[in-house]
Formats: C-alpha cells, structure tokens, sequence
C-alpha cells in the first residue's frame, strides 16, 4: 500500500510540474502589434535565459499590454533568430511573434506628414537600456527618396504640441540633441551600405581640429532601429545624427561669420563646373544650401564663392601655392580615397558638405547620405563599374597641378590604410557581418513583409563582395602606381600628366612627329589610335579606366580620369 501511494505522488508531482506554465510579460513600450499584418515586435530582458522550456512548461504565455498571447508550440528556447506562432487569448487570432535586439521606435500622429512643417506627433523609443517618449515634430526629408513608399523623416523633440520649445535627447552613445533622422534606407539593396560607408568615414577620419573641439566628429554616427509608424510596422532604419554646426563644433558667429558650413544638394558651383554671381538673400546658390550660419540669422556667400573662384580661375601657380591655405590638405586626401573606395558617385557635389571650422581655417568635405554606393547608385540599382576614379572640379585640378606634391601623399595614405581599416579582410568582414545579423535576426525577412523591392539574398552580398574586391584590386595600381608625381618617359619622350583628365602632354613631340599610336584597355582592346600631329593626345574620348599607350614598339601605362 505504501509503494502504491508513493508510486502515485511521484505520478502527481511530475504531471503538475509538466503542465506549468510559464508567463512572460514585455514592458510598455518594449513591444509593437501590427494588427493588420497579424505581426508582433518584443524586446524581452534577458532572452539567453529562456532554455529547455519545451520539457519544463506545458504552456507559455506572453503578456503585452492588456492583451495575453499563447504560444502554439512551445519552443525549446527563446532567441531572436526564430519567429513563434502565437495566439490571442481573447480573438482567437493568429499572429507572428519576432523577438528583436534592435531598439524599437513608435511614432503616432493624427496629422498627415509632409515635406515641410514638421507635424506634432508622439515618440517611443526602447532599448536594453532606456524607455524615452517624447512629443516630437516629424516631416519627411530628402529629394528623390520622398517618392519612395518608405520615407525618411527628419524629428524635432519638442517640450508642448506647438514645439516652442525643444529638447536634447540622447541614443545610446550618440549625441544629445534636439534633431534627429530616421533613414529609411528603401534604395539599399541590402539596408547596410550607408551603416557600413557612415561608420567608416569616422574610423578613417578625424576632425583636424579635435585639440581645440575634441567632441567633434567628422561625420554623422548611426546605429539601427526598427520602427513603427501608427501601428504599421514600417522595417529598419537607420537613426542618424545631423550633419551640423554642433556635430562638427564649429566656431560661433560674433558679430561676423566665423564657421561655415553649406550642404551640397546639386551640381555646379558645389561641383566647381559653374560660378554663377550670388544672391546673400536666398538660401540657395549653384549647387549649395546654406546651414550655417542659419538663413535667418546671416547669408553671406561671399567666401565660398571667393574660394571657388580660386579653385576654378587661379593661375596655375597661384594654385599650387594657395590651395592648402584654402583647404584643409589632410581631409582632401582622406575624402579623396574614402570616395573613391565606396565609390559614391553623388557624393562629388551633392550630398556633401562643405564646412569651415573658424575664420582663419581652411574649407574641409564631410560626406551625406552614402546609400549610393558600394557598387550601387542612388537608385538602387548596381553598376558594376571598379575601374573609375570619381573627382570634381577641385579634386581634378589637384591631382593635375599635384600642388605640393600631394599624389605622393595620397599614394602613402592609401598603402597605409589598405594595412589596416581598408584591407579586403576588413571591409568585408565587416559587410558580411552586417548581413549575416541581419539576416540571422530575421529583419530582412521582416523587412520583405513591407517591403519586398529587393531579395536581400546571398547574390547581392556576393556581389557586394566581388565589387569591392575588384574596386580595391584597381585603387591599388592607381595610388600606388599611376598616381605618380614622377613624369614617365617613352624612350626619351616625357608624357604627362598621369592620371590624365583631357590630354596626354609630349612636349618634345617633334621626334615622333607623323608616327602612329593606339590605346589599349585592359582587356586588350583597341580604344583608340591617330597619328602624333601636335604636342598632346586627346584622351576626352575615353571613359574612366586604366589604358596602354602604344608608339612603335614602346608603351606607356595610364589612367583616364
């Protein structure tokens, strides 16, 4: 009788322990519900401690809010690389649970969001660290990218619904501020180009002047969030400091303009291809918009257009002595290879800015929006284009006039970087980790619920690779090589410059005067021939690349800007 009695308390105990239940409940704030998607977005604390559940729990429930889900099978463990069948308790329905690391961020708004004002709206923001809500001011920012169905938007954290007053607000280890950006990141073929060329940029480069500001940054920081915008889910972005005077610590006005700073939003004076004469009551000149000092404060072209009448109209002499009291030499150098490694093709006058710490300081680049780039362009769509270099007006007349020698500095910058931050095992570790977390944590997959432009599959990243691959196999031969400040002789002939952006130079052309020539790409190719009639040979023809010029039986290696 007693084996029998302790035989059926064992029985008992073990039939109780098996239909535990085991509740879960996610802070306010720390989870999202897409009710016409059937989709559920939880943070939940310490998610590695959730294991072996299936053989503890016969049931699991996950609180959120005033509503209560089921699971419909219970998982072994719970982690962010799988998406859970859950149930309301209440309902009946069904929906598809992911549990996410990423912060979340939740917008609502009862007023339709435009270009311009910023309307009122209500802000939550979650991470493993901090719950923040705020009121906030929300238009939607950029040109092309406006047509998108997903937008970018520019927020303004306000004290009131009026926005009278505004306040600073920090993310993780960004800056405290009143204005951010979300950036929607539609045209990214895989959501991590601009993460990766932003987070570059600042490896690379530092503020020349960070002993007199050392909070400065020579670019915008980001980090990802997922977000939700009235109850849609709207995918990931990127949250993004600003572009401006207080990111760059530049010099405040006193009585007279001190720092500069205009945002390169098209072609032409910004391009150093137009000089048009100025308006100090617009905004807006050839290619710039003014940030600082703000329009309302102060417009004053008159520097900036001083510094690009230098750049396009001094002798030659007066550039190769001037130019580094007018830029700052260091950054030309860094923005030089920087854009030409992720090869941003708009980022030569548009999404650019150009600043000036103080009076007395020279001009410096700070990149923008570098979604267009690593093989694609600002569409989205690749260009599988390696053998170019990208420059503008100022950066041509450069690499030509080769002011204090700066190409050999260029060339030395490069072999040291490509030692460290720029080595292929670098840039692409750092790409395939960015996707392989993503698509491990399933946000592609979330991303293609809203969203489904591109397959985010194993193809765009292994062509990704490849581009970036050939790209570092041609800046190689270039810096190191063709980038020489040594003129190239041909026999007894000297030909220059190399890179050649119009011509290629034979002063003492006399002594092959009437003979044949042709050129040749790298794949053999005839590109072009002619006969020596003048003291040059016109490469305009030619597109961006490296070329063999052939005189008889001599040749001579170069590259067409």
């Amino acid at each position: 009788m007693n084996k029998k009695l302790a035989f059926l308390s064992i029985l008992l105990y073990n039939l109780c322990c098996f239909s535990q239940t085991l509740t879960l409940q996610a802070e306010a704030h720390k989870f999202n519900i897409d009710q016409s998607k059937t989709l559920v977005i939880s943070q939940i604390k310490d998610i590695d401690t959730y294991t072996n559940l299936s053989s503890q729990y016969s049931n699991l429930e996950l609180i959120l809010g005033e509503e209560k889900f089921i699971f419909k099978t219970i998982p072994n463990q719970l982690t962010t690389t799988e998406a859970y069948s859950i149930t309301n308790s209440e309902t009946a329905i069904n929906y598809t649970l992911y549990f996410t690391a990423l912060p979340l961020i939740s917008i609502s708004t009862e007023n339709i969001i435009v270009d311009e004002p910023k309307v009122y709206a209500d802000f939550y923001y979650a991470d493993d660290t901090q719950i923040l809500s705020s009121k906030i001011g929300i238009e939607i920012r950029g040109g092309v990218s406006q047509s998108y169905p997903k937008k970018t938007y520019d927020l303004e954290f306000w004290e009131d619904e009026l926005g009278d007053d505004t306040r600073d607000i920090s993310f993780g280890n960004l800056r405290s501020d009143d204005d951010w950006i979300i950036d929607a990141l539609y045209n990214e073929p895989l959501r991590l180009r601009s993460y990766t060329a932003n987070k570059l940029w600042l490896e690379m480069h530092k503020p020349t002047y960070l002993d007199e500001e050392p909070d400065a940054k020579s670019g915008a920081d980001v980090f990802y969030v997922e977000v939700f915008l009235n109850g849609a889910y709207n995918g990931i972005y990127n949250l993004s400091e600003q572009v401006d005077k207080k990111q760059l610590e530049l010099k405040s006005n006193k009585e007279e303009i001190r720092g500069e700073l205009f945002k390169g939003v098209n072609w032409g004076a910004s391009t150093f291809t137009a000089l048009p004469s100025y308006d100090n009551s617009n905004e807006m000149w050839s290619g710039y918009e003014v940030k600082y000092p703000k329009a309302d404060e102060i417009i004053d072209w008159e520097n900036v257009y001083q510094f690009t009448n230098f750049v396009m109209n001094a002798t030659d002499l007066e550039f190769n002595l001037g130019i580094w009291d007018k830029f700052n030499r260091d950054n030309y150098i860094d923005y030089f290879i920087f854009l030409n490694l992720i090869r941003a093709t708009d980022n030569t006058g548009k999404n650019i800015y150009l600043a000036k710490y103080t009076t007395d300081e020279p001009y410096f680049y700070v990149p923008w929006d570098l979604d267009g780039c690593f093989g694609t362009i600002w569409n989205g769509a690749n260009e599988d284009i390696t053998n170019d270099i990208l420059t503008n007006g100022f950066m041509s007349r450069v690499i030509e006039l080769n002011p204090d020698n700066i190409t050999e500095d260029i060339s030395n910058r490069w072999v040291a970087l490509r030692q460290d931050v720029l080595t292929y095992d670098a840039l692409s570790q750092s790409i395939s980790n960015q996707y392989n977390d993503l698509k491990s944590n399933n946000i592609y997959k979330r991303e293609a619920l809203v969203y489904p432009n591109y397959t985010f599959g194993e193809d765009d990243l292994v062509y990704t690779l490849n581009w970036l691959e050939n790209r570092l196999a041609f800046l190689d031969t270039y810096f190191e090589n063709a980038l020489s400040t040594e003129e190239t002789h041909l026999n007894s002939l000297t030909i220059y410059p190399n890179p050649a952006i119009h011509k290629l130079n034979i002063p003492n052309y006399s002594q092959i005067f009437g003979k044949p020539f042709k050129i040749y790409n790298t794949l053999g190719q005839l590109s072009g021939e002619g006969i020596i009639k003048s003291d040059y040979i016109s490469v305009d023809y030619l597109q961006a690349g490296i070329y063999v010029l052939q005189i008889e039986h001599e040749t001579f290696k170069f590259i067409k800007s």
